[in-house]
């Protein structure tokens, strides 16, 4: 006789629900946006730290719309 598996000491979290992920959607969107308006610098000769903070802004712009997508579907 196989004995029975004893039960997973993990607990499994609860799935986000639909208001949860529009609004951490929304978080990541205005991050991005304050990324690239606010900490963006208008000096040209500062590409060097352009670069990065623009990447992070448009990653995090990318992300919000995924998040805000995957939560407004049924």
């Amino acid at each position: 006789m196989a004995t029975p598996s004893p039960p997973s000491s993990r607990r499994r979290r609860a799935p986000l629900s639909k208001a949860t992920k529009i609004g951490l959607g929304l978080l990541l969107t205005f991050a991005g946006l304050f990324f690239l308006s606010v900490l963006l610098p208008t000096a040209p000769g500062k590409f060097s730290t352009i670069l990065p903070v623009a990447g992070a802004g448009m990653l995090l712009l990318w992300l919000g719309g995924i998040w805000m997508g995957v939560g407004s579907r049924s």
